[in-house]
């Protein structure tokens, strides 16, 4: 009888990381811890109500409710938005990383009483209590009931004129009992309560609230919101939210905030989206209204001072804002691909990687040029990273690449880490590291004492790929198709976040540090995680 030899996978693997490290340097296997909360009250006994905020795109309302303090928009694609009447400002969005069981609301009621806020949605009923600043769901306490009463009806003075209460929402049907209304530029209010815009698309406005201070609130379908004065009977509409698109970039410019993302099936209003800091309202540039911007489906974002630089799909794209003019450089102008992946900035140039290789620009004079290494002529180029103005970092389908600015070429880096770096999908440049990502895992290559640092159990534990690091002294971060995946320098472990915790959408494409704060770009909307909190360990 034959007798065939068995080994465990695991000792296999032992065995196989023996014999890695002695030809390599460090390699750690750790697994990559995460955490589990049966109910959201033990998810908010590790975290903050606003340690989690997330943004999604928030184009249908349905229903609007005056409390104390906010006056909440219900959305059926966006959580609940809040506006604070009294210091006039719009507060973070609740959503499911607050503790929403859904970001899609149907109803909404405030109880004077006890200043509970209530809201129906798709699965299921929830209840915001103030005090404990916590959302209580109906899957936890299924004795949670709620009596969603009828409008109230609408009353008349001496007079005969009609007196519309404070604090209801009424449906489209009332909109009849309201005086005319006349819109800020460039939209205009026009028949049946329709708000046009200067491309001539029209959207219904769809129900109002007035609030303690007789402004009308109105929420238009499609678009956002407006607020008029009953007096002056002028209405500013806003649009507000993300754009229909799946996010893949994210960028600052001084405070303001710009994204990008590719446009989904069916979209309604696709586009680059603009927030700025201190207008009520954001901004959106689509390319079926510009002249000079082909294509909007971005897949990053350089802010260069008034220039901002688009990655697309149809080569890079330009906006000067201080001009607030377009400009689009293409295949035509010598890149090497239209088909542009991510962007960086070296010295006098923005590098540009593409599906077919990497093409730089000269940012004071404009002119193109292609890099003729004959190694990275047609090969697809993902990520770039810069080392201050020294040296360049690209990683490639056939592994690791960099540019020596002082030798002024090109050399291919062979890794000696214990991970296959023939697809590295990632690169991340910080003081004398470098980290890369790739499907078998992460490594990463200290440039003062020339040695690799290997994380083989990542590629076997969490699934690929891994599409963004970002690293700062405490921490390195990388986006997964699992959640968000961080390596914390003190403890020397990995910890990963996913929706449990208060991540919006597993599926991360960008990362952003900013201070205590991480920006999490997601297929879904945008995350800010307060990563540094002092009131918690994770």
């Amino acid at each position: 009888m034959k007798i065939q030899a068995f080994i465990p996978s695991r000792i296999l693997y032992a065995l196989l990381l023996f014999l890695l490290v002695l030809s390599t340097g460090e390699i750690f296997a750790q697994f990559v811890r995460r955490e589990h909360y049966p109910t959201e009250r033990e998810r908010r006994g590790h975290y903050a109500l606003d340690d989690w905020i997330s943004y999604l795109k928030t184009r249908h309302f349905t229903s609007v409710v005056m409390g104390t303090h906010y006056i909440y928009f219900g959305t059926a694609d966006g959580g609940i938005l809040r506006y604070h009447f009294y210091d006039n400002f719009w507060d973070y969005p609740f959503t499911t990383s607050n503790g929403l069981p859904s970001n899609k609301i149907f109803k909404l009621a405030y109880d004077r009483r006890t200043s509970f806020l209530w809201a129906k949605t798709d699965k299921g009923l929830a209840v915001f209590d103030p005090a404990a600043e916590e959302w209580k769901q109906q899957r936890d306490y299924p004795h949670l009931r709620y009596d969603f009463s009828k409008i109230p009806e609408m009353g008349t003075n001496t007079n005969g004129d009609t007196i519309i209460p404070e604090g209801v929402f009424y449906p489209r049907e009332a909109l009849k009992h309201l005086p005319t209304f006349f819109a800020n530029r460039p939209y205009t209010i026009i028949d049946e309560w329709i708000l046009m815009d200067d491309h001539f698309q029209e959207f219904p406005i769809t129900g109002y609230l007035r609030d303690r201070y007789d402004r009308i609130w109105f929420v238009v379908e499609g678009f956002g919101y407006g607020v008029g004065d009953s007096y002056s009977q002028r209405a500013d509409f806003y649009e507000v939210g993300l754009p229909d698109i799946s996010p893949r970039a994210i960028a600052y410019q001084d405070d303001d905030i710009w994204i990008g993302g590719i446009g989904r099936r069916g979209r309604e209003r696709a586009g680059i989206a603009l927030w700025p800091a201190d207008e009520p309202g954001w901004h959106y540039f689509e390319a079926r209204w510009i002249s000079h911007l082909p294509a909007d489906d971005v897949n990053d974002i350089l802010v260069d001072g008034d220039s901002v630089w688009f990655a697309t799909t149809y080569g890079v794209s330009l906006y000067n804002r201080d001009k607030q003019e377009w400009s689009n450089l293409h295949l035509g102008h010598g890149l090497t691909s239209n088909q542009v992946l991510d962007l960086a900035r070296l010295g006098d140039y923005l590098y540009l990687a593409t599906e077919q290789g990497i093409s730089r620009i000269n940012r004071l004079t404009g002119d193109v040029q292609k890099i003729k290494e004959p190694r990275l002529v047609n090969l697809r180029v993902r990520k770039l990273s810069a080392m201050g103005d020294s040296l360049l970092w690209a990683a490639t389908y056939r592994g690791i690449y960099r540019f020596n600015v002082r030798k002024n070429e090109w050399e291919f880096v062979s890794s000696r880490a214990a991970i296959n770096d023939f697809d590295v999908t990632a690169v991340a440049a910080f003081e004398d590291e470098v980290w890369f990502a790739t499907s078998s895992g992460i490594m990463m290559l200290n440039l003062t004492t020339q040695e690799w640092l290997s994380f083989p159990q990542i590629g076997m534990e969490i699934r690929g790929p891994f599409r963004d690091i970002v690293v700062n002294d405490a921490s390195v971060w990388v986006a997964t198709p699992e959640g968000l995946l961080k390596f914390d320098r003190e403890k020397h472990g990995w910890r990963i976040f996913t929706e449990e915790d208060g991540l919006l959408d597993n599926r991360c494409y960008q990362l952003m540090l900013d201070g205590d704060f991480i920006w999490i770009v997601t297929a879904t909307g945008i995350t800010q995680f307060y990563w540094n909190s002092p009131q918690r360990s994770d």
